[in-house]
């Protein structure tokens, strides 16, 4: 039977898992609000760039956050339709029925609730990606703070 080599001795690949990397923190500024957006795409626009907190890249992220913002605005202006119509209205047949503009308001959630989950906004989405707050922070303030 042969004998295991000593690490020492050992070439080739490793056999040992490989260390994470560590998150790339994307310094500067947020880049500027798209002009398209409205006032609550704006807002989530600078909420998100600030929660961030480096993590996405303006080359990058830019895109699927601007998706996520103009949904934002989307789901803002089908909620404002129905709470000026009310939330129930009358049927094609004369029966009660709830405002057609709701089902466009629950598809706009899922696809909001599936770019909050590529882009780390839950809890769970956090942890399958790896994201820690505290690790977040330590990368973010460098090796002298330590």
């Amino acid at each position: 039977m042969a004998r295991s080599k000593s690490p020492e001795l050992r070439t080739g690949n490793a056999n040992g898992a490989a260390e994470p990397a560590a998150p790339i923190v994307y310094e500067g500024r947020a880049p500027r609000v798209p002009a398209g957006l409205k006032s609550v795409g704006r807002e989530v626009w600078r909420n998100v760039w600030s929660a961030g907190n480096g993590a996405y890249s303006p080359d990058t992220d830019r895109n699927i956050i601007l998706r996520y913002c103009e949904l934002h605005d989307r789901r803002a202006a089908l909620l404002a339709a129905v709470e000026n119509d009310g939330l129930m209205t009358v049927g094609s047949t004369g029966q009660p029925a709830v405002h057609p503009a709701m089902r466009y308001v629950e598809s706009t959630e899922r696809e909001l609730r599936a770019i909050e989950t590529v882009i780390g906004f839950t809890p769970e989405a956090r942890m399958r990606l790896g994201i820690v707050a505290a690790e977040a922070r330590r990368v973010a303030a460098g090796p002298e703070d330590f």
